[in-house]
């Protein structure tokens, strides 16, 4: 999240400051901020000889804003980087319902093997903790289409320099609010889920013990 302000918020912002101190044109002056965090992926990739998901949307929309502002001469299209990041992951989200796990699942799983693998089983066991991963899931695909489509609509409606500020913090406050959201809300329902599908397994056990042996009869 550092790296991402510092490299993807206030070096472009300054870069296009100091550019348009020099004279430079809106679109040349955007252009030029957008090399940060190209680099940023760039240097990740060389790093580690592997590109994130997020690492390949973002490349792909901050080259397609660059390349259409430069070709149109629009500064709209410069500014509607952040939007086409954010409203590609939320498509992503969206489509990952159609998929055996939804998206939320495999962060919720993410890190302990054994983790993963309990929660693998409650997926599997449990229609309330299915429903759970697509509600949330659905929730996280609306809220970042909405907030794209939003700030796609304010961005004529306010000074460059002051739509470069109000872009990062939307995104940010966004994400943000949604992974505070999605810990609290997840945690809590996903618990007691959990304890609700351990109860049932115990009372069914009960009263189907499975090593439970039948009654003894002397040999005649």
């Amino acid at each position: 999240m550092r790296n991402d302000i510092i490299f993807g918020a206030i070096l472009p912002y300054l870069t296009y400051l100091l550019a348009k101190h020099y004279d430079f044109s809106t679109v040349h002056a955007l252009a030029f901020g957008s090399v940060f965090p190209i680099a940023v992926i760039v240097v990740a990739y060389v790093r580690s000889n592997r590109l994130a998901a997020i690492g390949v949307i973002t490349l792909a929309a901050t080259l397609a804003s660059l390349i259409g502002s430069l070709y149109f001469d629009s500064p709209y299209l410069a500014l509607l980087k952040n939007s086409l990041i954010t409203g590609f992951i939320g498509l992503v989200f969206a489509g990952s319902l159609m998929m055996p796990r939804p998206l939320v699942f495999h962060f919720a799983s993410e890190g302990d093997p054994e983790e993963r693998k309990s929660l693998n089983r409650l997926y599997a066991a449990s229609p309330d903790y299915r429903a759970l991963m697509r509600f949330m899931t659905i929730v996280w695909a609306v809220v970042l289409i909405a907030e794209a489509c939003l700030r796609a609509l304010i961005i004529p409606l306010m000074p460059i320099s002051v739509f470069l500020v109000v872009s990062e913090a939307m995104w940010i406050s966004v994400f943000a609010l949604m992974m505070a959201w999605s810990w609290r809300y997840g945690s809590r329902k996903g618990e007691a889920i959990a304890k609700a599908e351990a109860e049932r397994e115990k009372h069914s056990y009960s009263r189907h013990p499975r090593n439970k042996k039948g009654p003894r009869h002397a040999t005649p």
